[in-house]
């Protein structure tokens, strides 16, 4: 209450504080005092013109406001502070502008602005606050009855800007009735993105996407987003605080995240920002994040706003001729069904998002933003999504733009509304939304459909409450990487780096034993890579290989010296004049860890890769370095997509992937090595041959194997992988046993037509049999026997089916000798959105399930067993102790696949 009172009047003192302005004794009269307005917010209106640029030069926003009041027919002013950061050539000319106008128009959110009122009544930017004066600001009427006072209080041109932006992301104000700018865009993947540079707040930063998702752990990643969802209304209630403005995404409510599209090439610019290259894992990701990031406090208040992107088929961003704005996926119904969609089904109807952002390519013809097939009849009246259709930037400008599909500005704008796209980040429906009203192309009833939804999610937030109905709105700023949040980040760290090798027992390391350590690479002092790609990813400090190692207790304890040389200036880099101080490093050394890789220099948003193995020199200084090390040569891979090392795989015996880390990167790779931490991570991607791009364009969106493609993703990639998806050893040893269930004969499961749920599942025990405590990531994974001709017929005639497909993961810590039961559903046709283990789809897009027999792998990564059939099995069932494999025979009552409604 304290607080509220405190920020209520400072707000006071803000819009009615007058500045005074003294003049010479003797001389004219002072003109009428000039209100300072808000820092951050520019006044669009009628600007007068007394020189052609259009402005003034002026020292301060004092200054600006002597002119206004100088000038008669001066009623507001903007004052810039920045001109260069505007992006607009004619403010460049001076470093002060001074923008003098005669009648107030928007108010439009711009950081470096501060605008006034000289002698004219004083917009208030929100209604709301401190005094209620609307209908909207009424909490004792429900949400629906609050946003429809809003919307039928605006005007048929209010409305379209408020579903539109003029920055990105931003909507301006409406003066005329008090409505106040909001920006919908902050971003937070692996903890919040912009914090910093907006408000100078370190948040928690996590390992990036796909090592989050290597960690095996869907509980961990519900707590990477409790600590986000916290971290963001910290920042929120903060930048209220201060009245920053909206412009500062860093601490916006609407987040564009998680990122869920299938890593289906290892050549994708934003692979790292995604899951993984599975559907099931990718679903499954996205409904722990969503329900710890949009959680709800004791009033019902989501934390957040948060989007599933970016529907659908999106996996590419400049190859070739080709960029993310022009390219047109040219997909199957069955890879649609079977691999693309599958993730967002699971997202909408489990994890229940208040935005779902269209992206920027075409899919058979017709850009994503403007699929009415999709954005409307899939996701709406077949999936039951209530939340709001948002475009990626640019995207509805890409309809006619990049895509030639509309043929002006405003035919776009009716392609994207009447489509079902909300909400354009972007400035196409400002632009050209009047105009296609104008032209009968959209109407204002689907313009207040979209803007309902909109403000929908804004009121469920709690953006027209008053604080003190916000339990929220009392997080603190020091929640921000907290001890408690940080601990979570280590934890995090820890448990994405996977162990691909370690034949030869090198790991862990004994402290007591070891006296020098060489540390080389590119990647062994670099935060860039830390931090996923991206610098406004901003955490109180990001701890390095280098930094980790050498900081150490162990290290330091024992008195361990460690010798940097980096040998490459980057991972690009061609200049070896650093060789010879690795190599002179590592033949001093009884242990040399070699950190290379790949950073956001190579794989970003925008950019893909054009080759997919090591870049620069890093190959030749590994073969050096393996060549000249007096002792054992550890290798550590750094990167967020995978990286195919022939060398690498086949030459050294000691692998770690340690990704993209985060804040805690360093800590936790030395934690690894000297066996503080048992690894436990997994991959979450199939590591190719390094020829595949060779065999495969980026631009064919078909998973499996035609032509010179071998397949896409561990479901249907054809050649040996490097490593295969899952791939991830330990410090100490597990067991797996079946647990009740029957081993001489295979499950039988009798399916009706009526797609009725079957229940059904399998148990398994899990033991720790070494001398090591650890965790143990158990998959599931699913293979039917049939062929695809004799499951379908003539439907799915020449199509392979999937090799197998994950439809379960668990992750349990056990003690030396400690067990425990874990339980997969395999149950027929589960509740819709759920994964339907024995489902299949057909090449025409049906999901069916089908009569035949079908295996159930528990374990690992699925390879032991991969290829085996039902008849090499012993009654259906085998354990190995490594890999359980069980049968699973199904029986529909006319003996034909029964089909599942999409």
């Amino acid at each position: 209450k304290i607080m509220a009172a405190v920020r209520g009047a400072f707000r006071a003192f803000v819009l009615l504080s007058a500045v005074s302005l003294s003049v010479a004794a003797g001389g004219p009269p002072s003109p009428p005092p000039c209100t300072t307005f808000l820092h951050g917010y520019d006044l669009n209106g009628g600007d007068i013109q007394p020189e052609p640029a259009g402005f003034r030069n002026a020292t301060s926003p004092t200054d600006c406001c002597r002119q206004c009041m100088a000038t008669p027919t001066c009623k507001y002013f903007s004052f810039n502070d920045k001109a260069a950061d505007q992006g607009n050539g004619r403010r460049t000319a001076y470093r002060h502008n001074c923008w003098l106008k005669s009648s107030l128009g928007v108010v439009t959110p711009r950081s470096t602005d501060t605008s006034g009122a000289c002698g004219a009544p004083l917009p208030q930017p929100d209604a709301c606050f401190p005094n209620p004066t609307q209908p909207w600001c009424n909490t004792s009427l429900s949400i629906p009855q609050r946003v429809k006072a809003a919307v039928d209080a605006m005007t048929v041109d209010e409305k379209i800007d408020q579903i539109g932006t003029f920055t990105p992301a931003t909507v301006p104000g409406i003066p005329r009735i008090g409505w106040p700018p909001y920006s919908y865009h902050s971003e937070g993947l692996h903890g919040l993105r912009t914090t910093y540079s907006t408000l100078g707040l370190n948040a928690t930063i996590f390992p990036q996407v796909t090592g989050m998702a290597a960690t095996g752990n869907l509980s961990l990643i519900a707590d990477m987003a409790s600590v986000m969802a916290f971290e963001a209304r910290a920042a929120n209630n903060e930048m209220i605080r201060r009245k920053v403005g909206p412009f500062a995404k860093g601490g916006s409510l609407f987040f564009w995240s998680p990122t869920m599209n299938l890593c289906r090439d290892p050549r994708w610019g934003r692979f790292q920002e995604s899951v993984s290259e599975d559907p099931w894992l990718n679903g499954a990701y996205s409904v722990s994040f969503l329900d710890a990031f949009q959680q709800v406090d004791a009033k019902g208040f989501p934390a957040t706003a948060s989007t599933c992107k970016h529907f659908a088929a999106y996996s590419l961003e400049g190859w070739e001729n080709f960029t993310r704005h022009n390219f047109n996926a040219e997909v199957s119904q069955q890879d649609l069904q079977e691999s693309y969609l599958p993730a967002f089904e699971t997202c909408v109807r489990q994890g229940k998002p208040a935005q779902i952002m269209c992206s920027y390519n075409e899919i058979n013809g017709v850009p994503s933003c403007a699929d009415k097939t999709y954005m409307t009849d899939l996701i709406r009246s077949s999936w039951g999504f209530e939340g709001l259709v948002v475009s990626d930037q640019g995207a509805v400008h890409d309809i006619f733009s990049g895509h030639k599909y509309a043929s002006d500005g405003p035919h776009g704008v009716s392609n994207a509304l009447n489509a079902g796209c909300d909400q354009n980040d972007g400035t196409m429906y400002h632009q050209h939304g009047s105009q296609a009203f104008k032209q009968g192309l959209i109407n204002e009833t689907r313009i207040d459909e979209a803007l309902t939804r909109i403000l929908t999610q804004r009121f469920r937030v709690g953006s027209f409450d008053p604080p003190s109905n916000v339990p929220w709105s009392q997080v603190p700023t020091s929640v921000m990487s907290s001890p408690a949040h940080t601990a979570v980040a280590l934890r995090a760290a820890r448990e994405s780096i996977a162990l691909l090798n370690n034949s030869a027992g090198v790991l862990p390391l004994d402290a007591t034993k070891v006296k020098s350590i060489a540390l080389v690479g590119p990647l062994a002092n670099n935060t860039q890579a830390l931090g996923g790609g991206k610098p406004d990813y901003h955490a109180t400090h990001y701890i390095t290989h280098l930094e980790g190692l050498s900081s150490h207790p162990l290290v330091v304890g024992n008195k361990i010296h460690v010798n940097y040389a980096a040998g490459l200036p980057s991972v690009t880099s061609s200049d070896q004049s650093g060789f010879a101080a690795a190599v002179a490093a590592v033949q001093e050394a009884d242990v040399t860890i070699v950190c290379v890789g790949i950073d956001g220099t190579v794989e970003h948003e925008g950019q893909d890769r054009v080759t997919i193995d090591l870049t620069g020199k890093q190959q030749a200084l590994l073969q050096l370095l393996n060549e000249k090390a007096r002792g054992p040569v550890v290798v550590v891979l750094g990167n967020g997509g995978p990286v195919s090392t022939p060398f690498v795989r086949n030459n050294m015996a000691t692998v770690i992937e340690a990704f993209e880390g985060g804040q805690f990167a360093g800590q936790a790779l030395a934690d690894v090595v000297f066996g503080v931490v048992n690894p436990s991570g997994v991959l979450p991607f199939t590591v190719y041959q390094p020829d595949f791009p060779s065999k495969t364009p980026l631009s064919d969106m078909a998973m499996r194997p035609h032509g010179t493609s071998p397949g896409r993703t561990y479901r249907f990639y054809q050649d040996e992988p490097l490593w295969p998806f899952g791939a991830g050893d330990s410090f100490t040893t597990f067991s797996l046993s079946w647990h009740n269930t029957t081993s001489d004969q295979p499950t039988l499961l009798s399916v009706d037509d009526d797609a009725a749920p079957v229940k059904a599942s399998l148990s398994v025990t899990v033991k720790n049999t070494g001398t090591r405590s650890g965790a143990k990531v158990v998959m599931a994974f699913m293979q039917e026997q049939s062929s695809r001709e004799e499951l379908h017929g003539a439907e799915g005639k020449g199509d392979t089916a999937p090799s197998k497909s994950l439809f379960g993961m668990q992750k349990v810590m056990l003690a030396p000798g400690e067990s425990r039961v874990l339980t997969f559903d395999t149950s027929a046709w589960p509740q819709p959105g759920h994964w339907c283990p024995l489902c299949t789809v057909t090449a025409t897009g049906r999901r069916v399930i089908s009569q035949g027999d079908y295996l159930v792998y528990v374990g690992g990564d699925g390879s032991v067993t991969e290829h085996a059939r039902f008849s090499d099995m012993v009654f259906g069932h085998r354990d190995d102790g490594l890999e359980l494999v069980h049968s699973i025979r199904v029986v529909t009552s006319t003996g034909q696949p029964v089909a599942r409604p999409l």
